[in-house]
């Protein structure tokens, strides 16, 4: 059986529309010229059905190095063959604790109905995955579109003065009540009683998690909640390829968490101006995913941004999970299937 995975510029469901946006993308020279049918091996059915083929590891990371993330369309996952391709994938799976588990992998992406700006995974924290994936169960009819957004294309397009402010760290401060940052610290722990967590555990948590790169501390408040600030730069290497990349949190939203205060290494703060530049300058390099019901999407979370359009459905009219892991397995998985090449235009009828 084979999986088909698919370049990011297949992204409409309407064959009209998607050659207007194939126009535009050609233009930008983001877009592939095929659509590749992976090789696949068949998964043991003591972990999954008998009838599920996964994609190869090794053809994913040749997508992730290559585009950054990649589409797979074409056979219809469910949440437990979404689950079984990540833990395939990633070494360690991680978790949002202010998200709802809906398998030990997956997890339900829940963020109101409003479009969300562009952003990296958990960027606000020490410990940002370096894969994630989405899996659409159920795919709204309108709106809901998930943006993704090069942040390799971003960095080259960035002037020299920008490119050079972004390069040093970058203060991002914010709020955390009690049970949030208990919360994280045993999940990225492994600790199962999150109340147990004390003041102690998260520094010394800040203190194993501090680099060259990345340092943050607390500022304990009188409620139990602290202050985080954590300082990093907005420009990153990303997982695979080592292309640096504008990958960060500075468009993005905060649903379950206060909105973070972002400062310069100049001790200047981000302000609406700088905030309205960089957003024209990302929507360049921004393409809309249309999502289909099966599709899966997985990025390099430390070059791919990612956003959302605003959903114009009824939020039980659409499911999306979401599956999260840091370090990459990188042994291929083997398989007899011949690969084939089908057009982009035959993909999307």
């Amino acid at each position: 059986m084979q999986t088909t995975l698919m370049p990011n510029d297949l992204i409409e469901n309407d064959l009209i529309q998607s050659n207007l946006i194939q126009s535009n993308l050609i233009q930008s020279n983001l877009i592939k010229s095929d659509v590749i049918e992976l090789d696949t091996f068949e998964a043991p059915t003591s972990h999954v059905s008998a009838s599920v083929s996964l994609p190869k590891t090794a053809d994913i990371l040749m997508e992730l190095q290559t585009h950054g993330w990649t589409l797979l369309r074409g056979y219809h996952y469910d949440v437990e063959t979404f689950s079984q391709l990540m833990s395939q994938l990633c070494q360690t799976l991680t978790y949002d604790p202010a998200r709802q588990n809906i398998t030990s992998e997956a997890q339900k992406v829940d963020a109101g109905t409003h479009a969300i700006g562009l952003h990296i995974e958990n960027g606000n924290t020490p410990m940002p995955p370096d894969v994630i994936a989405f899996f659409s169960e159920l795919s709204a009819k309108k709106g809901s579109q998930t943006t993704i957004c090069d942040g390799h294309a971003v960095y080259q397009a960035l002037s020299p003065e920008l490119k050079a402010t972004f390069s040093q760290p970058m203060r991002i401060s914010r709020y955390l009540p009690q049970a949030i940052w208990q919360n994280y610290v045993a999940t990225a722990t492994g600790r199962a009683n999150a109340d147990q967590i004390s003041l102690d555990d998260l520094e010394t948590f800040v203190t194993a998690t501090t680099s060259k790169t990345l340092t943050h501390h607390v500022e304990p408040q009188t409620d139990g909640g602290v202050r985080y600030v954590l300082q990093i730069p907005a420009i990153r290497e990303d997982n695979v390829s080592g292309q640096l990349a504008f990958a960060n949190t500075l468009l993005g939203p905060s649903f379950n968490y206060e909105k973070p205060e972002f400062t310069l290494a100049n001790g200047q703060p981000v302000d609406d101006a700088l905030l309205d530049e960089l957003t024209q300058l990302c929507e360049k390099y921004t393409q809309d995913i249309a999502w289909q019901n099966g599709d899966v999407v997985i990025l390099d979370n430390k070059r791919i941004m990612h956003g959302r359009r605003q959903i114009d459905v009824p939020l039980t009219e659409r499911k999306l999970y979401i599956a999260m892991g840091l370090g990459i397995r990188h042994g291929m998985n083997h398989s007899n299937d011949e690969q084939q090449h089908i057009s982009p235009q035959s993909a999307l009828q």
